[in-house]
């Protein structure tokens, strides 16, 4: 009995650092993608371009 709980916990352990890991690299690209959108300068270039 102790061995099949063993590995339950061993399983569980192993599912929660995937679900961990996924949600980390979830955010780390939303992240990346609000930065990204961020340093769109193109408005920037456009303002300076038409000031002349």
């Amino acid at each position: 009995m102790a061995e099949s709980w063993t590995g339950i916990v061993v399983g569980l352990c192993g599912l929660s650092a995937a679900v961990l890991l996924v949600a980390v690299h979830y955010w780390r690209e939303m992240t990346r993608r609000r930065k990204l959108s961020r340093m769109d300068h193109r408005d920037c270039w456009e303002v300076m371009r038409h000031r002349r």
